[in-house]
């Protein structure tokens, strides 16, 4: 339970004695006390808390809201102090204390009592957790360590007098101010304190359930649906910081079409603005309409019939090679591709199969790439128990697959029942990718993206390089510095500024123009927002690269177009907008939805004097902004700085051979 309480200033919160400088400003007002745990001794800490060190009182995480900040507190109870020597820090004395000389004191071993002017006043330690960068726990959880995020040196230490540190740290955990980050050898464990954003972030989503998607999926929950990957965004540092980071551009100034700039309001950066009146409100839609109206009429489109295998054997030359990639590409952009070829078309537009083979050459390829499939696959499953209980890596991500594969899809025919094999194969092929892509290895959000793949594809060989391909086109979604991710928040809310105002203002005076109710779309690419069969569609036609790169996100831009109505007419705030959009699953009209998309998208094609930042998220060339010149190139340019692995064949037979040997020997012991 979270208490309001009053805190005076004045009363026992000095820090210094006289004489010292003054101490900085501390917030006041109403605070609320998050957490409190007492029995809580100081074991470390600055020099001017020297005299209460190894003496009893209450931790609490304190927020205040004058200004809007979190401090951790420590403030030492009365009269209570532990014997230096108690080894257990059991000895409590709790008797008053009366002034000692210096012979008493060091006859007993404790410390002189403070003069009479401090220890009227109880000193406080209050730490402000933006200051730390982390939280170790240690000592079988009797002891937690305040970890300085300038230095990286210890703060200061408390010592749990009921061991109870875990407690603490886990009210934290579920009041989104920490997250557990690893375990160490030695039997510590690591918090990290999450910034201001990503609390608030996490709080949000906390708040609407999303946390068991999978779950309600299974148990046909009724309500709106819950998001199973929340984790993974607060897991991953300033990802929130890289999106409130950029501030919306100047309507006035956005291009040269803009008529009277007298009449455009510029943007402020959301987190100076404030909800507007609701005489405001009603003008927003008439004044927005001024921008968008100088945005050429966005063009009509209509899907087609998906490519069927008339066509698909149209395209084929004598030996197998497929003849026209660009015309096959613009059938599937255009309407998809019938169920019945979806095994074999997928295999090309996600790289497994290279359209310039001939049919000798994928069967070549099959085999080689079986081959290359099994060993791996062998590696983890001779993975010994004494390996994994030495490889914290692996064994964490292979009890996150085997959680999650539990609740993947089950709904379908494919993975329905107790004990299908199907989630062994599932199971298997994560399992596999781990050992094919050590720096990524698993994380939550992979077994939503292989699973319709799976389905489709049946084989685990065929379905594993296929989620290859797959995932080389999203790895950066789940990447741990979520690089990729601040990258997608930012061109969407460009992109929503720029071909949406109305709606990207209404965002920013209800401090939502984060996107971070897009997270999930962007994350699994839609997956739980249409069901099954329009998944497979929209997939397919992302796979194609076309119209241009990152479609998918004009895929968002029309969901939301198609919401604005809503979400104004209804002023929904920050919470209830997220709240709608994860009331949008299996709602949503994939064939009209992409229809928009591919508009919209010819609309802002067709803008003359297009600015360059719109120009490097569709593909175009940036133009030099004196002369109009275009130059090659959309954008900046990622350089690998990894080094090229240099394989000849000879280091590859000398590698078989040692497989070989070492499987031979396996075998060998395991009969002896």
């Amino acid at each position: 339970m979270i208490n309001s309480v009053q805190y005076n200033n004045k009363d026992g919160v000095q820090l210094g004695t006289e004489g010292s400088p003054p101490a900085p400003q501390f917030p006041t007002g109403t605070v609320k006390v998050l957490c409190t745990h007492d029995g809580v001794l100081l074991r470390k800490g600055s020099v001017e808390h020297i005299a209460d060190l190894n003496t009893s009182g209450s931790l609490s995480v304190i927020s205040y809201d004058i200004p809007r900040r979190l401090y951790i507190e420590w403030r030492p109870n009365d009269n209570i102090l532990v014997s230096d020597d108690s080894q257990d820090w059991a000895v409590v004395d709790t008797i008053p204390r009366r002034s000692r000389t210096i012979s008493e004191c060091k006859a007993f071993n404790i410390k002189p009592n403070p003069d009479s002017t401090t220890s009227n006043k109880p000193r406080l330690i209050r730490t402000l957790l933006d200051n730390l960068s982390s939280i170790i726990v240690k000592d079988r959880g009797q002891v937690i360590c305040l970890i300085q995020k300038s230095d990286s040196n210890v703060n200061s230490e408390f010592f749990f007098q009921h061991g109870n540190a875990d407690q603490f740290l886990k009210s934290m955990c579920d009041q989104h101010i920490i997250e557990h980050t690893y375990s160490r050898l030695d039997g510590s464990t690591e918090y990290i304190v999450l910034n201001t954003e990503t609390q608030q972030l996490k709080r949000t989503f906390a708040e609407l359930n999303i946390d068991d998607l999978k779950n309600t999926e299974l148990k046909k929950d009724k309500g709106w649906v819950r998001n199973t990957w929340t984790g993974l965004l607060v897991t991953l540092p300033d990802i929130a910081a890289g999106v409130k980071g950029s501030a919306p551009r100047n309507y006035a100034t956005r291009n040269k079409h803009l008529g009277n700039n007298d009449e455009i309001r510029s943007c402020s950066s959301s987190s100076e603005s404030q909800s507007p009146v609701d005489g405001e409100l009603e003008n927003v839609k008439e004044e927005d309409e001024k921008i968008i109206n100088t945005l050429p009429e966005r063009p009509v489109v209509e899907r087609t019939k998906p490519l069927n295998e008339a066509q698909w054997l149209e395209f084929q030359s004598a030996d197998g090679r497929i003849t026209d990639v660009a015309a096959i590409k613009n059938i599937i952009f255009r309407g998809g591709i019938h169920y019945n070829l979806r095994a074999v078309v997928w295999k090309y537009l996600l790289n497994y199969y290279r359209w310039d083979e001939t049919e000798v050459e994928r069967i070549q390829r099959y085999k080689q790439k079986s081959k290359e499939y099994y060993t791996m696959k062998a590696q983890w499953l001779s993975m010994t128990a004494t390996q994994e209980e030495h490889f914290s890596g692996f064994r964490d991500r292979k009890c996150q697959i085997e959680k999650d594969v539990k609740r993947t899809d089950r709904t379908l025919d494919f993975f329905a029942g107790e004990d299908n094999p199907n989630l062994m194969v599932l199971q298997g092929i994560l399992m596999t990718y781990v050992m094919y892509n050590f720096d990524l290895g698993y994380v939550q959000g992979m077994s939503d993206l292989l699973a319709p793949i799976l389905s489709i594809q049946g084989n685990e060989v065929d379905a594993f390089w296929c989620f290859v391909g797959f995932m080389d086109m999203v790895y950066a979604n789940f990447d741990m510095d979520q690089a990729g991710m601040k990258i997608q928040f930012n061109q969407l809310r460009r992109l929503v500024e720029f071909c949406n105002p109305r709606f990207f203002k209404y965002m920013v005076m209800h401090e939502a123009d984060n996107m971070f109710f897009c997270f999930r779309w962007l994350l699994v690419w839609f997956k739980r927002e249409f069901s099954n069969d329009d998944v497979l569609k929209l997939w397919e036609c992302l796979w194609t690269g076309l119209p241009c790169p990152n479609f998918h996100l004009f895929i968002s831009v029309a969901i939301l177009d198609q919401q604005t109505d809503i979400i104004i007419e209804n002023k929904y705030q920050f919470n209830e907008i997220l709240k709608h959009i994860n009331e949008l699953t299996n709602r949503i009209d994939v064939k009209r939805t992409l229809e928009i998309a591919e508009s919209i998208y010819l609309q802002i094609k067709a803008v003359e004097d297009l600015p360059n930042d719109i120009r490097q998220i569709i593909g175009e060339p940036v133009t030099d902004s004196e002369n109009g010149e275009e130059h090659s190139g959309t954008g900046t340019d990622f350089v690998d700085d990894l080094y090229e692995l240099v394989r000849t064949p000879e280091t590859d037979r000398r590698m078989e051979e040692q497989f070989e040997e070492a499987c031979e020997r396996s075998m060998f012991l395991n009969y002896t």
